[in-house]
């Protein structure tokens, strides 16, 4: 062997024998670093591990340790540069596959889908017969490819900031509004930390400046997560302390009485509330429902959505878990219920999603809420979204948006796809008033008029002002009473839904005076007949109550036709209606002497017999006292 090549191989044994010396340092420090690490010294861990690194760089073990201490810490982004680093050197799957179930997790929250999805496939491919694991693993699949989808195809969505009237202080949120969307109530927290309730009125085409509910609501404990009911008369709101209470935070509810105000709060009481936590109610339009989220025991989950009803006297019956195809094992929260009774929004996280809680839609068929719909992006994204509100037409989202320390109130136009899911309401609106145009005090009811079903009974308030939603399709009558007044009726065929979403009525009033006559709008006959119709069921029972309440006068019921066909026919054909209501109200129970049928055929006319609605108006019965 020549003296270079002695040399050479000289050379070659000695770097190979400093190579071993430092592993064999890197060993010792490595393992000095595992008995800190054992001990939970991590910061003596981390010391003994760098050391390790700096005699062999691509130490596979440290980079496995400093991910797990950087884990245990919460320095997440730490944990993930750190097993990505141990990957890169032994990209030996199956010896980490804790490190690739965390960067699968970690990619998925970043919203980098493709790369979640080839981790979660290695992740599958290394934890086989590991059931629990798998079934999360394949959980995570399915977001990762839900939210690549999601992302894939955005909706077009442009929240606006609301004005500044509204978004008065560091943070609001939890909007609620009437049915006609011109009443706004929110929370917001104020400088010094206190949640209060605030109110604005949307008037001459503006925001007012919100300010502080009254009544007593706020104190200088926490009030907030308010709902109102569709005409602004209900409040149900959660309040945490400074009231009495069953424990935790409680459903409170207060009444707007005109010029007094709200009336004091009061406790829902234990048909609702519980030792546990009950917050963020939502009130259907009517104030009969009230859904909100407790973590009482006996759920699905750590928050769950209930419901509860009230009973034909009016009393709230005990509160009922809403189901397990709205509450999951995980969290569910920020419950809206739409004015038209049926459509439920709510946030949630263990609900198919974009990661963290999202926002969902579901819909009640025959008493059970359905499986819920995924809103989509870039409504939910990959961070958490609460507190949905949907206008009761259908066409605008409020929510709030938290940027840095600030969160404020936005509204924005849904898109298509989410409003032709949603049936819009259509509601009334207006004032009760005598002849003098003074407002009243009455009592109101909303009739199906073919099934004769109560929809719904409310009162105007001492404004006379009244709101009532209606749904979405049928044949309604609407009855107001006010005691020494005839009562009123109105009929209303709701079809198409390309309706408008509201209608302004005032509706006037006539004392009962003698010789005072009086329109019953709701009677119905075929064309021709003078036989009634069973829609027309109800307003006789009306007016019978009506007769009943005044025993001392009489009353002659007129019957009216237009003008076709002949002047005798049209006599005769007004007589026989005439008899017939007369015969309906004898049959229940008026003295017949007090009773007096008479027909005006077509020779007493409201308007000209020109066209074919005139016509209808002229087709009538008419009462009145003499």
């Amino acid at each position: 062997m020549s003296p270079l090549r002695n040399c050479i191989v000289l050379c070659l044994c000695c770097l190979c024998s400093l190579a071993w010396a430092q592993d064999k340092k890197a060993q010792h420090f490595f393992e000095k670093g595992e008995e800190a690490f054992r001990q939970r010294a991590f910061t003596e861990a981390e010391s003994q591990f760098a050391k390790a690194l700096e005699r062999f760089p691509e130490y596979t073990e440290v980079y496995d340790r400093l991910g797990q201490i950087a884990l245990s810490q919460r320095h997440l982004a730490l944990a993930q540069n750190r097993f990505e680093k141990l990957l890169q050197i032994d990209p030996q799957p199956q010896k980490y596959p804790h490190a690739i179930r965390f960067l699968a997790t970690q990619y998925l929250k970043a919203a980098e889908y493709d790369k979640a999805i080839e981790y979660l496939e290695t992740a599958k491919a290394v934890s086989k017969g590991q059931t629990r694991i798998l079934a999360q693993l394949d959980r995570q699949m399915q977001e990762a490819l839900f939210a690549k989808k999601a992302y894939a195809n955005p909706m077009e969505v442009n929240p606006k900031r609301l004005p500044k009237e509204i978004n008065i202080r560091q943070r609001q949120y939890f909007p609620a509004f009437t049915a006609d969307d011109e009443t706004i109530y929110f929370t917001a927290l104020d400088n010094g930390g206190d949640e209060d309730i605030y109110e604005s009125h949307f008037v001459d085409g503006r925001w007012q400046e919100a300010q502080k509910l009254n009544g007593g609501i706020n104190t200088e404990f926490n009030e907030g997560t308010c709902s109102i009911s569709a005409d602004g008369k209900m409040l149900v709101f959660t309040n945490c302390e400074g009231r009495e209470s069953f424990g935790g935070c409680d459903l409170f509810v207060s009444y707007f009485e005109g010029k007094t105000g709200w009336s004091p709060p009061e406790n829902l009481g234990p048909e609702i509330n519980s030792s546990f936590w009950e917050s963020q109610p939502t009130l259907s339009s009517d104030g009969k429902q009230l859904i909100f989220v407790s973590d009482r025991y006996g759920g699905f989950g750590g928050k769950d959505l209930y419901i509860s009803k009230k009973d034909a006297q009016g009393r709230w019956m005990k509160a009922q878990n809403l189901g397990k195809s709205v509450n999951t094992m995980a969290e569910e929260n920020t419950p809206f219920l739409h004015p038209n009774g049926r459509t439920l929004f709510f946030s949630s996280n263990g609900h198919l999603g974009l990661g963290g809680f999202d926002l969902f839609m579901s819909e009640e068929r025959e008493g059970v809420f359905g499986e819920p719909e995924n809103l989509g992006f870039p409504i939910n994204d990959k961070q958490d979204q609460f507190s949905l509100v949907v206008s009761a037409n259908g066409q605008k989202g409020y929510y709030s948006v938290q940027e840095g320390d600030r969160v404020d109130l936005f509204d924005f136009v849904l898109p298509e796809e989410i409003k032709k899911q949603i049936n819009p309401t259509f509601y009334l609106k207006g004032m009760v008033h005598n002849a003098l145009g003074d407002p009243l005090k009455a009592r109101l009811q909303l009739i199906d008029l073919k099934s004769g079903e109560r929809i719904a009974r409310f009162q105007s308030d001492l404004k006379g002002e009244y709101l009532v939603v209606l749904p979405e399709k049928g044949d309604y009558g609407l009855y107001v009473e006010a005691e020494g007044y005839f009562f009123k009726s109105l009929s209303f065929a709701l079809e198409s839904k390309s309706r408008k979403s509201q209608k302004e009525l005032n509706i006037a009033l006539e004392k009962i005076e003698k010789q005072k006559t009086s329109i019953l709008n709701n009677i119905y006959f075929d064309e021709g007949s003078f036989v009634l119709k069973k829609e027309s069921k109800v307003e006789l029972d009306k007016l019978f109550d009506l007769i009943q309440e005044n025993p001392n006068l009489e009353i002659e019921i007129a019957g009216h036709t237009d003008d076709v066909g002949n002047d005798a026919d049209n006599l005769v054909l007004s007589e026989k209606r005439a008899n017939a209501v007369v015969h309906y109200l004898i049959e229940k129970g008026i003295e017949g002497a007090r009773l007096h049928a008479r027909g005006y055929g077509e020779s007493d006319p409201l308007y000209p017999n020109d066209n074919a609605e005139n016509r209808s108006l002229n087709r009538r019965i008419e009462m009145k006292f003499i």
